[in-house]
C-alpha cells in the first residue's frame, strides 16, 4: 500500500507545501525511479525505532516544544528556576548542555533490543527544532560535542556516529531525523526580534541575505550527516513549515549537492 507517514527517505520526498504539523495537506507521489524504489524497500521493512534524545532528557521533559511561544499542551513549561518567564526558562534550557553527560551511553543494547523486537530500521533525532546538535557539526557550536558539554571528552561523544554503527551492527537501517527550523541559530531566531510562534521570526523576504545564511547552514548541516556518518537509508526532514512566507527549496539543493558528491545518488 502506497502510504508514507513522517517518513523522509535518502532521496528527499517531502511535499514542498507542507505547513504546521497539525494541518492536513496534500501529498504529491514522486516520479523518480530511484526515489520510488527506496520507498517500496522502506514499506517492506513495516517496523522500526524513532529515537528522541537529548539534553533536554535530563529534564523529563518533550524535545524542544517548551521554548516554543505557541500555548499548546506540549508547550508547557514547569522545570527550571522561573518556568513563567519564558526568557529565563529559555537560558536554563539551553544551558542542560552544561549538564549532560550520559556516561552510561550504550547504543549496542538498544541496537540488540530493536532487533530483538523484529525492528528493521532505526530514526535518530540528530537535531531536534532548538537546534541542539547530537552530531559533531563543525557549523555550531551548540553541539554534544561542545567543549561546554561534559560528555564532550568522552570517546563516545559523538553519538550519531555511535548510534548508526550500532544499528548497522545489527543489519538494521540507519536513519536520521533532522529539524529544518534551528532555535538557536541567529538566522532563524533573529535575537533582535522576540519568536512569535515556530516560525522563523523575521520576514525572509524583508532580509534575505540573513535567510540565505540560514539555507546555508542547514545545507551544510545536512550535507556533513550525509557524507560523514556512513550510509545513510533514511532522512526525516522535519519541520515543512520552517517560513509561513516563503517557500523553500532546501531539497532540491540538497539533491543537487549530494549528487556532485556521491554522483550514484
Amino acid at each position: 500500500m502506497k502510504k508514507l507517514t513522517f517518513l523522509i527517505s535518502i532521496f528527499f520526498v517531502l511535499n514542498a507545501n507542507a505547513q504546521y504539523e497539525h494541518e492536513v495537506t496534500g501529498y504529491v507521489w514522486p516520479t523518480d525511479e530511484k526515489v520510488l524504489q527506496k520507498l517500496d524497500e522502506w514499506q517492506d521493512l513495516k517496523f522500526g525505532l524513532l529515537m528522541h534524545w537529548g539534553a533536554y532528557s535530563q529534564w523529563g521533559i518533550v524535545e524542544s516544544w517548551s521554548i516554543c511561544p505557541e500555548d499548546y499542551g506540549w508547550c508547557e513549561r514547569t522545570k527550571g528556576s522561573n518556568p513563567n518567564d519564558y526568557f529565563t526558562y529559555k537560558k536554563e534550557y539551553e544551558n542542560l548542555k552544561l549538564s549532560f553527560n550520559p556516561v552510561n551511553f550504550n547504543p549496542e543494547k538498544w541496537a540488540a533490543a530493536a532487533k530483538n523486537a523484529g525492528m528493521k530500521y532505526v530514526v535518530f533525532t540528530t537535531k531536534h527544532h532548538d537546534g541542539f546538535s547530537m552530531f559533531d557539526s563543525k557549523y555550531t557550536d551548540y553541539k554534544i560535542t561542545s567543549k561546554e558539554t561534559p560528555f564532550s571528552v568522552n570517546p563516545r561523544a559523538n553519538v550519531t556516529k555511535e548510534i548508526f554503527n550500532a544499528f548497522r551492527a545489527e543489519g538494521l537501517w540507519a536513519g536520521a531525523y533532522f529539524s529544518k527550523p534551528d532555535w538557536h541559530s541567529e538566522f532563524y531566531w533573529d535575537p533582535k526580534f522576540p519568536p512569535m510562534d515556530r516560525n522563523v521570526n523575521y520576514d525572509p523576504a524583508e532580509h534575505p541575505e540573513k535567510w540565505e545564511k540560514f539555507v546555508q547552514f542547514t545545507q551544510n548541516q545536512i550535507m556533513e550527516l550525509m557524507t560523514d556518518y556512513g550510509k545513510i537509508d533514511i532522512l526525516w526532514l522535519d519541520g515543512g513549515w520552517v517560513s509561513k512566507k516563503t517557500r523553500n527549496h532546501f531539497l532540491t539543493l540538497i539533491r543537487q549537492l549530494y549528487a556532485e558528491v556521491k554522483p550514484d545518488f
